[in-house]
Formats: C-alpha cells, sequence, structure tokens
C-alpha cells in the first residue's frame, strides 16, 4: 500500500471509529452523562479498577486479533477490521481515563478490609487475586 493510499484509508478509519464510539457510547453509559460510567460500574461488581475493566474490553478483542493472525480465520460475525476499530477506540478511554484521574491506578476498588491485597503480584505484571483464581471443572 503506497503512502497515499494508506493516508486515505487511515483518515477514513479514524473517521468510522468515531462515529461507532458515539453510537454506542448512550448504549454503553446507560444513557450516564459519565463517559466512564460502564467500566466504573462493572469494575465496582468485581473489585477492579476502572481502567483494569476497561483493558479486560480490549484483551477479548486482542485475543481475537491474535487468533486471525495466526489462524487467518475469524469464528464470529465480527471482522478483525471492526474489532481494530473497536480496540482504537478503547484506547482512547484509556488515554481520556489517565487524563481524567492520572492517579487511578493508585486507587483500589472499595471491599472489605479480609480481601486480598490486588496490588501483590508473583509475577509481577499481574494482581495478585488474579494468580490465586483457579478455574472449577
Amino acid at each position: 500500500m503506497k503512502y497515499e493510499e494508506y493516508n486515505a484509508f487511515r483518515k477514513e478509519f479514524f473517521v468510522k471509529a468515531s462515529q461507532i464510539s458515539d453510537s454506542k457510547s448512550i448504549e454503553y453509559t446507560i444513557s450516564n452523562e459519565d463517559k466512564f460510567y460502564n467500566f466504573k460500574h462493572v469494575a465496582e461488581r468485581l473489585g477492579i479498577s476502572a481502567k483494569q475493566a476497561l483493558i479486560v474490553y480490549v484483551l477479548k478483542h486482542i485475543d481475537a486479533i491474535c487468533n486471525d493472525a495466526k489462524t487467518g480465520k475469524t469464528h464470529s460475525d465480527e471482522t478483525t477490521y471492526q474489532r481494530c476499530l473497536d480496540v482504537m477506540n478503547y484506547m482512547v478511554l484509556y488515554a481520556a481515563m489517565e487524563k481524567d484521574n492520572p492517579n487511578a491506578n493508585n486507587i483500589e476498588p472499595s471491599r472489605d478490609s479480609s480481601s486480598k491485597d490486588i496490588s501483590a503480584s508473583k509475577n509481577g505484571s499481574e494482581p495478585g487475586q488474579w494468580n490465586d483464581l483457579k478455574r472449577n471443572t
């Protein structure tokens, strides 16, 4: 793809991503004025931060994109292009969340004092309580 074609593609991609963001926003925020309401609400329900909730949504798309890169196949009606649009929109939301509250990573969700510390990690990349989760078989 030549630069001119790429630039046209990128411009169209950003326009489409903005349209999707605007159209989905009302639904996901349940008509709440807070742009981050969905992530805050999910975070509170799960005992995680709003940023962590947002990243869960991103990783769902990233996993599907990785599957496409590895196998060349998609297994749903959502295309890789659509997933890329969604990932871009989530990254804009994450950046806006960071701008709105740069210390949000330091704020732990409310929970009783007997809960495990979510900042402790066995491998340095995930909160400690995630490493302790086991799947029921």
